[in-house]
């Protein structure tokens, strides 16, 4: 499988990740990303979109950037481990993601949102888990494509 059918698969995953993910969902594809030709924090993205959580917290934990906090931020709040997510988001600072996913969802924060999963993972949902999935699934579609391109 070619580096762009990789990353073409992950980025278009059926079903989308899930909100907790209970194992890896392809396990063939971790090597393989560990093999491409791409930055660390690009392979922690594939990593999380994967449900690799283990490896995306390897790569993310060494890695003090802003996008290395991020991908930090997400694979807490996906292990669950709420209050932990919170911490990261608040060293992300302010993203140039955070204002893409504002301007197709209004009323995104990230630790709402943070909120608004853990609220759905005790059945009190604000929000639908079909809603929730797909707006982390674009979360992480736009912060792999700023690496890709803005920082890559």
């Amino acid at each position: 499988m070619s580096k762009n059918n990789l990353i073409g698969t992950l980025l278009n995953r059926n079903p989308l990740p899930s909100l907790e993910p209970s194992a890896v969902w392809n396990r063939n594809f971790s090597d393989k990303i560990d093999a491409i030709d791409e930055g660390s924090l690009v392979k922690a993205g594939l990593h999380l979109l994967n449900d690799d959580i283990d490896r995306c917290h390897r790569i993310a934990q060494d890695t003090p950037t802003a996008e290395g906090n991020y991908w930090h931020a997400i694979l807490h709040r996906r292990e669950p481990d709420y209050f932990n997510s919170k911490y990261w988001y608040r060293r992300v600072g302010e993203h140039p993601v955070f204002s893409q996913l504002r301007q197709e969802f209004h009323e995104w924060n990230p630790c709402e949102f943070v909120d608004w999963c853990e609220s759905s993972s005790t059945g009190k949902g604000v929000k639908s888990v079909s809603w929730l999935e797909d707006v982390q699934a674009k979360e992480m579609k736009h912060l792999l494509n700023y690496l890709r391109t803005d920082v890559g």
